[in-house]
Formats: C-alpha cells, sequence, structure tokens
C-alpha cells in the first residue's frame, strides 16, 4: 500500500472540499474540514491561489480557479466546450489560427487551438506559462484589473516606461480588445477579445496570422469575432 504524504493529502483535500463548495470556502470552512489549525492551511491556500488553482471571491470564500486547465486541457473542460463551437466557426470564417487563453494570477497559458487552414499560419505553444505582456490576450486581463502591483509586476519584468504601458492598456480599454503586432514573434500579428462568464474575465480567444494577412484587416476581423461570439450565446468582455 503507497503511504500517504501529508502536504499532498492537505493540497488535495483543500481542492476537493473548495470544488465541491458551490458557493466556494472560506479559510475558517477549510481548515475544520481538514480538522487543521488556520495558520497551517493558510500558506497551502495563498500558494493555490497564487498558482492560479484557487481565486478569492466575495466575502474571502475560495473558489476553484482557471489553473486547473494547465492540467485539463488534454480532458473535456467545461470552458473550452463553451467555447470550442465558436472557435471552430471563427476558424472557417476567418482561415487564422484561433486559441484559447485563460490566466493564471501574473501569467496564462493556451489550453484550446484550432489550426489556421492556409499553408502558412501561427502555431502557438500549448500548455505553457507565459507571461502577460506582450500577448494580446495578456493586454485584456491587464486592462481588466487595476491591481498596481500587478502593473508593477509587469513593468518591472519586461522593463516598461509606465507612459508607454498605460498609453497601451488604454487602447485595449478604448477598442475593445488587445493587440500584439509582432511584438512575441516578429512575423505575426494577434488580437484577442476576453469573454465573460458569470460577470468575471474568464478567458480570451485570440485569432493570429501572419502580418501581411492580419494588419490590413483587423478591425474587420475584430467585429467578425464578436459577432460570432455574440451569436453563439457567450458574452463578450467590454471595458
Amino acid at each position: 500500500m503507497v503511504e500517504k504524504h501529508r502536504t499532498v493529502s492537505r493540497i488535495v483535500g483543500i481542492l476537493e472540499y473548495v470544488v465541491h463548495s458551490p458557493n466556494g470556502a472560506t479559510l475558517a470552512e477549510i481548515a475544520g474540514y481538514l480538522d487543521a489549525p488556520k495558520s497551517s492551511v493558510y500558506g497551502f491556500v495563498r500558494g493555490l491561489e497564487a498558482e492560479g488553482y484557487l481565486k478569492e471571491g466575495e466575502a474571502g470564500r475560495f473558489v476553484f480557479g482557471l489553473g486547473a486547465h494547465t492540467l485539463l486541457a488534454s480532458q473535456a473542460t467545461s470552458l473550452v466546450e463553451l467555447a470550442a463551437p465558436v472557435m471552430n466557426t471563427l476558424g472557417q470564417k476567418l482561415g487564422e489560427t484561433v486559441t484559447l487563453a485563460v490566466f493564471l494570477d501574473h501569467e496564462l497559458t493556451y489550453v484550446h487551438s484550432v489550426p489556421s487552414n492556409q499553408r502558412i499560419g501561427y502555431n502557438p505553444e500549448m500548455h505553457t506559462r507565459r507571461p502577460l505582456w506582450p500577448t494580446s490576450a495578456g493586454k485584456i486581463l491587464l486592462a481588466a484589473n487595476d491591481d498596481p502591483d500587478l502593473k508593477s509586476r509587469v513593468m518591472n519584468s519586461e522593463d516598461l516606461e509606465e507612459a508607454f504601458f498605460d498609453a497601451e492598456i488604454e487602447s485595449v480599454r478604448r477598442n475593445g480588445y488587445g493587440l500584439n503586432l509582432g511584438e512575441t514573434v516578429a512575423d505575426v500579428s494577434a488580437f484577442a477579445v476576453g469573454l465573460k462568464i458569470a460577470s468575471s474575465l474568464a478567458a480570451a480567444i485570440t485569432v493570429g496570422g501572419p502580418n501581411v494577412r492580419m494588419r490590413p484587416h483587423i478591425e474587420e476581423v475584430v467585429a467578425i469575432t464578436r459577432s460570432v461570439i455574440g451569436d453563439s450565446g457567450l458574452d463578450v468582455w467590454n471595458f
């Protein structure tokens, strides 16, 4: 018989308790379930929150975070199930690569992608954590978030001037979408729009392809994307 590990058992217990709590769970409730002092549970809960596996909501209640998609991306997760039909339609209409990004605190990861049907297209690396900046999806999260600590962290890690950062984020809020014009891959441009689920920014759908095809038609392609998402019954995140 395999011997249990106390730390692993506590982490698994926290996740199992929270995911089965419809309204989330407070630190005190989690500690009570584990029959452990709040002081010993606090570090585990905050660590899971930092990794994106828990998210603190209203009244200090923790809910299951989107970080689980990093592990479950190969399975039919609810978020992918919701977005996949829309992404397939967009792929057929636009002919470019369509990708679903989920946010993990100060990072993001791509959990599902519909490849371009063109001979030359963008192929993003999947299921890998990457910084928010300068991705188009990351700019969506930054524009929707007023956390000064997150802003400082991104600016410091990317060595960005505050005026440049603020102007870029204001552009995202004004236009309603994030742009990455060759900042990650020189020959590739992409945009992203946020997905709103239960009043929260749950993820972003990005469309990316070669500059020569994307840049002249960004506004048109964004409009098509927003229309397809709206027609599907999903909500686009508006600033």
